[in-house]
């Protein structure tokens, strides 16, 4: 099945947009969260505000058919970059991730071989009468008593859930000889029930996987869309056939002099952003579809594809490639020529022009370091440090603090406004000094992937998986509400202001939004 073009519409640039500072790049015009001084939010949000809602793009995929990527502005348009998923039919089957997870599995790392035993042997023992309100209240303490805090914050659910279904939940023997056929591709249905029949399940569960196997198969392109900033209409679209890489393929595209730079399944693209047309392509031999986003500096595109690498920022080459970079979530920084990055286990700075490692020291995660001056801050998932601070030195960083708290996630980034580091994720708000960080505030929040952005002296931040924006004050003597707006947001992606106006991608599109 062919899938259909999107319709093009040829408009003027010259629009009230073009006049104000832009958002060209992943976390905007310095890479830091910090929107340009034109921009502007209310001083306050009454409880029946609505935002304007300014348009609404045509219907784009998200999560695992066109993952998280965010949006970028610049010249009048807004830009972004999608390996955009879809199903066609297919005689061959497959046992994959997908099904594994319709099927309710999760990796188990964390659990002892014990816990894994006895939470298996105390599940098919529940007795019958337990059930409702104190089969929950069983659970929840069979967890607390069994599963360390931090572990529970990531398989707590799922163990609970596991309880409720007792004996007729999914065994997790089975889950591994599901896994071990992941790579398998049979020919038809009737292989694959043959395949299932030999393992002899239970047939309550052997249907349960039948009927999880599509008759499909994924099939992706590699799309850059280019969107009138005014009025949301298609300028122009980029496309080429792609590789299905799943929902991890979540970067956004850079604007640098006229051109866009989108890290898709397969390869870094260039594309003339007046045009859409194509000027070089450049294979990922790293890792496909990563939610790196590109860093544009000097000669040079920077990419995190589970190694660095560095692209002629004109031709596409890979100049060089540092295999000491790992991690393909977190984006590039610079400092100085150093291209700065967080990787799966360390900060690591790396000379720009040549790819040699410089320094390594703690750190680790998925979200981007955020350099102010000679300072820069990491989100990390670290034990013991989730939040670092490091003074840049010619021979290398020197630790000025760190701070440790339990979450399930840490890949929100931080922003340095003043003389204080604001980290708006992992299920809280917080307030530090950037010299000694000190707490000056902090509040529960439920706020945890999506990095916010902070304009006009006060910061933006998803709520609610993305449900709400909420504005606070960038105040470190008090925290301060300034209010919420409902904008129904794709929780994993993170918004872009310019001016007035918001641009952020929902579950199903692009929206922009006006402050009045």
């Amino acid at each position: 099945m062919k899938f259909p073009l999107l319709p093009v519409v040829l408009i003027s640039f010259t629009t009230a947009a073009t006049a104000l500072a832009d958002w060209p790049q992943w976390r905007g015009p310095d890479r830091n969260g910090i929107a340009a001084t034109s921009a502007e939010l209310p001083d306050v949000i009454p409880e029946d505000y609505a935002l304007t809602q300014r348009w609404e793009s045509l219907e784009i995929p998200s999560d695992h058919y066109g993952g998280h990527g965010s949006v970028s502005v610049a010249d009048g348009k807004v830009f972004l970059s999608i390996v955009w998923h879809r199903d066609e039919p297919t005689e061959t089957r497959k046992i994959d991730g997908d099904v594994l997870s319709t099927l309710g599995y999760r990796g188990t790392s964390g659990l002892s071989e014990e816990v894994i035993k006895k939470m298996e042997e105390d599940r098919m023992n529940l007795s019958r009468r337990l059930r409702g309100a104190a089969l929950d209240e069983w659970a929840d303490t069979w967890v607390k008593e069994n599963i360390d805090p931090k572990t529970q914050l990531s398989l707590g659910g799922w163990i609970i859930s596991r309880f409720k279904k007792g004996p007729a939940a999914i065994p997790l023997s089975v889950y591994e000889t599901l896994r071990g056929a992941s790579k398998e591709n049979f020919a038809n249905q009737a292989e694959m029930e043959a395949w299932v029949d030999a393992q002899n399940f239970d047939p309550v569960i052997r249907d349960q996987i039948v009927k999880a196997v599509p008759a499909t198969k994924k099939v992706a392109d590699d799309i850059v869309l280019c969107l009138d900033a005014e009025t949301g209409a298609v300028v122009w679209e980029f496309r080429v056939e792609g590789y299905p890489s799943g929902r991890a393929s979540s970067s956004t595209p850079a604007f640098s002099e006229g051109m866009v730079y989108a890290a898709l399944s397969e390869h870094l693209y260039c594309v003339d952003a007046a045009t859409g047309k194509e000027i070089w392509r450049a294979p990922l031999t790293g890792r496909k579809g990563p939610a790196s986003s590109p860093l544009v500096h000097g000669d040079h595109v920077y990419l995190q594809q589970n190694h660095l690498s560095a692209f002629d920022r004109t031709t596409g080459e890979e100049v060089w490639k540092n295999t000491e970079v790992t991690g393909s979530n977190p984006s590039p920084a610079v400092w100085n020529d150093v291209i700065i990055c967080n990787t799966s286990k360390a900060l690591v700075g790396v000379d720009g022009e040549t790819g040699a490692t410089l320094w390594s020291v703690d750190g680790g995660g998925d979200g981007t370091p955020v350099v102010s001056g000679d300072e820069v801050i990491i989100s990390s998932r670290n034990e013991g440090k989730n939040l670092i601070a490091y003074t840049l030195t010619a021979s290398g960083p020197e630790e000025k603090w760190s701070q440790q708290f339990l979450a399930r996630r840490y890949g929100s980034t931080p922003i340095v406004y003043g003389d204080f580091v604001y980290y708006m994720g992992s299920e809280r708000h917080l307030c530090l000094s950037l010299a000694t960080g000190e707490i000056q505030w902090e509040r529960e929040a439920q706020s945890a992937i999506s990095s916010p952005l902070l304009a006009d002296g006060k910061l933006l931040v998803y709520e609610n998986r993305g449900g709400f924006a909420h504005l606070i004050e960038a105040n470190p003597e008090a925290y301060r509400s300034i209010g919420r707006a409902k904008v129904g947001a794709l929780y994993c992606a993170s918004p872009a202001i310019v001016g007035k106006d918001l641009y952020l991608r929902t579950a199903k599109s692009v929206v922009s939004f006006r402050f009045n």
